[in-house]
């Protein structure tokens, strides 16, 4: 796999979605703004009567969810593997698309949540029954089941993430639900690919996604400006690893 080509077309993609047509760049940035800036109005809605803060809320919630709902639907579009950037168009289409993903999303996060939630639950009320009782090996257990159950779901959090970045551009291909689950192609693709040229291609993806998000924290701290660089970065970053993915599937034919 030539990493040097993947990241050269992504890039060279991503730039186009954004700036080859400023039409659709600044309808996926107000998306992403819509999508992800929500907490940051939350301050403004403090003075307003409760029922006036309530009604806000909701608004915001729904505005969210359905700006959340096409960007993923924008990102199944990319997921097909088209040559050029997609447009944005059929705003409905695209958040129908955009459920689809969103439920495969978290359908593959069930087991890290349902491993948290097992262990987490555990060493909690160890912790919290300990602290009544005083007794120090059973709160040294306790933390132990904690620690176990947080490594645990870290490994399933990452044998998760080498399957579901795969799942879901099959997903999006196909157009069907089931194809996200079948486990048997989807192995098949990722042995075809290669273990180690897969996992090396998923490291180099996020490293890039690492160092993005530390330049949105770093310019963070300015006033509007970096709010706006933010938005800008971070839908940047979001068309990138859709891209990213879709190139990674294409590297081989699909079973």
């Amino acid at each position: 796999m030539d990493y040097g080509e993947l990241l050269t077309d992504t890039v060279e993609f991503s730039r186009n979605a954004l700036f080859g047509d400023l039409r659709r760049g600044a309808l996926l940035m107000v998306l992403f703004a819509l999508a992800t800036s929500s907490l940051e109005v939350l301050p403004w809605m403090l003075p307003l009567a409760e029922f006036l803060r309530f009604v806000v809320l909701v608004l915001l919630v729904v505005v969210s969810l359905v700006a959340l709902l096409v960007l993923n639907g924008y990102a199944s579009e990319v997921y097909r593997g088209p040559r050029g950037p997609p447009p944005v168009e059929d705003p409905v289409g695209l958040a129908l698309h955009g459920v689809r993903l969103l439920v495969v999303s978290v359908l593959f996060l069930l087991p890290v949540i349902a491993v948290l939630l097992i262990f987490g639950g555990l060493g909690v009320m160890g912790i919290l029954a300990s602290g009544q009782s005083q007794d120090m090996s059973a709160l040294l257990s306790s933390l132990a089941t904690l620690g176990l159950g947080v490594l645990l779901a870290v490994i399933v959090w990452v044998v998760v993430g080498l399957v579901s970045s795969i799942a879901i551009v099959r997903c999006a291909r196909a157009g069907d639900l089931r194809e996200a689950f079948n486990l048997e192609a989807i192995v098949l693709h990722i042995s075809r690919i290669g273990w180690v040229n897969y996992i090396v291609a998923l490291l180099v993806l996020w490293i890039v996604l690492g160092c993005a998000y530390a330049a949105i924290g770093i310019f963070g701290g300015l006033p509007v400006i970096g709010w706006v660089i933010g938005v800008v970065i971070g839908t940047a970053v979001f068309v990138f690893s859709a891209r990213y993915l879709s190139q990674v599937y294409d590297s081989v034919p699909a079973p």
